[in-house]
C-alpha cells in the first residue's frame, strides 16, 4: 500500500501543532502599558493619601475626645487671666507697658516667617530700659556644677564685672557684696518701683492686641522678667553676704512676684516660672545658712513659698498647650491660599525641620501627605498632654516615675516624618517635678531653721515641725514617699534631700552636672 503523504501530514498537524512564534507588541500596545503604569503610579499615592488622611483625621478626632474627657479646656477663656484693675496688678506698672503695646502685621510668608505674621511693638523707645538689663553670668569655673543649695562665690561675679568694664577699677575698697550692688546702681529707680508694686495682689499680663496666630501667643515680657529675676537674685545674695536680712528678704519676695507674671498659660511660660524659682534657691540657701533672717522673716518667706505650686501651674499650662496644638492644627489646615513653596515652608515649620536640610523625598512626602503628617503631630501632642494631665492631677496615688514614659505615636508609615514631641513634653514634666521638689525642700529647711531659732537645735525628726512651723510635711512629689532627713552631730546641723528623678538613695551625694542622676540635697554648712 502506498502511503498518503497528504494524510500523514494532516495527522501530524492535528496531533502535534507547530510552535507559534509570538509577535512583538505593536508600538501602541507599549504606549498603553506605559499609560496604565503611570496611571497606577499616580493613583496609588492619591489613594494612600486619602486613606492615611482619613485614618489620621479619625485618630485626631479621637484624641480631641480623649482630651475633653480628661478635663482639658475647650477655649482660651477658660485659662487666660481675667482683667483686673491696674492699681491691683503688678503686671500693669509703666515699665512693662511698652512690651504690651503691640500689633500683629500680616506679611508675605517666607522661609523665615512661614505663617506670614510678625509682631510690631508700638513703643520701641520705651522698651529700651528693660532690654538693656544685663545680668552677670558665669558659664564655667566654680559655678559650673553648683547645685541650687550650694553657696556661690561673689568674687567670681565681681571679676566678671571688672573684665566687662561694668565696674570701675578704683572700687577695690568695696566689699564683694557692695561691688555687685554697685554694678546695678543705675537700676535703683526701677527696683524702687518694682518693690512698691510688688504689694499688688495680681500679676497678670494683658497685651493690647490678641494674637491672630498661635505662634504669637507668647508672653512678650519673658526675656525682660528673666533678666529682672537674675539681677534680683544677685542683689539678694549681695545683701545676704553683707548680713542685711531685711533687704535680702525684700529682694526674694520681689523675685517671687516677678515669677508670678503670666498671660498665655503654655509650657514655655511654665518653664520660665520653674526656672525663676530655681534661680531663687541659692539666695534662700545662703540666707538660711548664714542665719540672716529672724523667725518672723522666715515665716514670711514660707508663706510666699507655700503659694508656689509647680504641679498646679503645670496642669494649667498643659491645658493651654492643648489649645495651642488645636489652634496650630486649625491654622495650617485652613490655609488654602498659599503657594506650594510657602505651604511647604509652613508644614516643615510645624514638623520642626529646616526645609534646606531635608531630602527631596522628605519634601515630596511632606507636601503630598502634609495634612496627614499634621494630624499625626497634633494627635501625638494631644495624647501626650492628656496622659500628663491625668498624671499630674492624680491625688493620693502618684507614682510619676512609673506612669510617665514618653508615649509613642500610633503606628503609621509616615511617623518618621512627624517627629515625636512627647520627649520635650517629658522634659517639661521632669523639670516641673524638680522645681516643686526644690520648693518643698526649701520650705522644710526654713521650718528647721525656725525650730533652731526657738529651741536652740534642730529637731530629731521632721514630724516635730507640725503644726508649729508647717501644716504638713511636704513629701516626694514623685510617689508621696517621705524626704530623707539626717541629723548631724549635737543636732546643730542636718542633711535634707530627695532621691531625685532616678529614685536611688545615694545618701545625699550630689552631682549637679547630671541633675537627673543625683540626689537633690540641702545640707547645713
Amino acid at each position: 500500500m502506498l502511503e498518503n503523504p497528504v494524510g500523514a501530514m494532516t495527522s501530524r498537524n492535528f496531533m502535534e501543532p507547530p510552535p507559534i512564534d509570538s509577535p512583538s507588541p505593536t508600538p501602541h500596545k507599549w504606549v498603553r502599558r506605559l499609560g496604565w503604569t503611570v496611571l497606577w503610579l499616580i493613583t496609588i499615592p492619591f489613594l494612600a493619601a486619602a486613606l492615611s488622611g482619613a485614618y489620621s483625621k479619625h485618630r485626631y478626632q479621637k484624641a480631641l475626645a480623649n482630651a475633653k474627657a480628661a478635663g482639658l479646656p475647650d477655649s482660651w477663656d477658660e485659662v487666660l487671666p481675667k482683667p483686673v484693675p491696674e492699681v491691683d496688678n503688678f503686671g500693669a506698672i509703666e515699665d512693662f507697658k511698652p512690651f504690651l503695646a503691640i500689633e500683629h502685621v500680616k506679611v508675605p510668608p517666607s522661609s523665615e516667617n512661614p505663617f506670614g505674621f510678625k509682631t510690631r511693638y508700638l513703643d520701641e523707645t520705651g522698651m529700651k530700659p528693660l532690654k538693656s538689663i544685663k545680668p552677670l553670668k558665669i558659664s564655667g569655673g566654680s559655678l559650673k556644677v553648683l547645685g541650687p543649695f550650694e553657696a556661690r562665690n561673689l568674687a567670681d561675679l565681681r571679676s566678671k564685672a571688672l573684665s566687662e568694664n561694668r565696674l570701675a577699677p578704683d572700687t577695690t575698697d568695696l566689699s564683694d557684696s557692695d561691688a555687685i550692688l554697685k554694678v546695678y546702681e543705675n537700676l535703683d529707680p526701677l527696683w524702687k518701683r518694682l518693690h512698691e508694686a510688688k504689694q499688688r495682689p495680681h500679676a497678670s499680663v494683658f497685651p493690647t492686641a490678641p494674637a491672630p496666630n498661635p505662634l504669637l501667643q507668647v508672653n512678650p515680657l519673658i526675656n525682660p522678667v528673666l533678666s529682672i529675676t537674675n539681677v534680683t537674685q544677685l542683689r539678694a545674695r549681695a545683701h545676704v553676704n553683707a548680713g542685711r536680712g531685711t533687704e535680702a528678704l525684700e529682694e526674694c519676695l520681689l523675685l517671687l512676684k516677678v515669677a508670678d507674671l503670666h498671660t498665655y498659660p503654655t509650657l514655655i511660660e511654665h518653664l520660665v516660672y520653674v526656672t525663676q524659682l530655681g534661680v531663687l534657691m541659692p539666695a534662700l540657701y545662703e540666707g538660711v545658712s548664714r542665719q540672716v533672717w529672724s523667725d518672723p522673716q522666715l515665716a514670711i518667706l514660707d508663706q510666699a513659698l507655700a503659694r508656689c505650686d509647680c504641679l498646679s501651674s503645670l496642669e494649667v499650662s498643659l491645658g493651654g498647650e492643648s489649645l495651642f496644638a488645636r489652634d496650630m492644627q486649625a491654622s495650617v489646615q485652613a490655609e488654602t491660599t498659599l503657594k506650594k513653596d510657602a505651604k511647604l515652608e509652613m508644614l516643615l515649620a510645624v514638623v520642626g525641620r529646616d526645609a534646606k536640610a531635608r531630602s527631596f523625598l522628605d519634601k515630596f512626602l511632606t507636601i503630598f501627605f502634609g495634612k496627614t503628617i499634621l494630624n499625626i503631630i497634633s494627635t501625638n501632642s494631644l495624647d501626650s498632654i492628656t496622659l500628663y494631665k491625668k498624671a499630674v492631677s492624680a491625688e493620693g496615688s502618684r507614682n510619676l516615675r512609673a506612669i510617665l514614659p514618653p508615649p509613642k505615636p500610633h503606628w503609621g508609615p509616615l511617623n518618621f516624618l512627624a517627629e515625636s514631641i512627647s520627649l520635650p513634653f517629658f522634659g517639661v514634666i521632669k523639670t516641673s517635678l524638680r522645681g516643686q521638689t526644690l520648693v518643698n525642700i526649701a520650705r522644710i529647711a526654713i521650718a528647721l531653721e525656725r525650730h533652731r531659732l526657738r529651741h536652740g537645735s534642730f529637731p530629731p525628726e521632721l514630724e516635730t515641725l507640725v503644726p508649729s512651723f508647717l501644716a504638713a510635711i511636704p513629701a516626694e512629689v514623685f510617689d508621696g514617699a517621705p524626704l530623707h532627713y539626717l541629723l548631724k552631730e549635737n543636732a546643730q546641723g542636718f542633711m535634707l534631700y530627695s532621691t531625685g528623678w532616678k529614685g536611688t538613695d545615694d545618701g545625699g551625694a550630689m552631682d549637679y552636672s547630671k541633675p537627673d542622676q543625683t540626689n537633690w540635697t540641702w545640707s547645713t554648712p
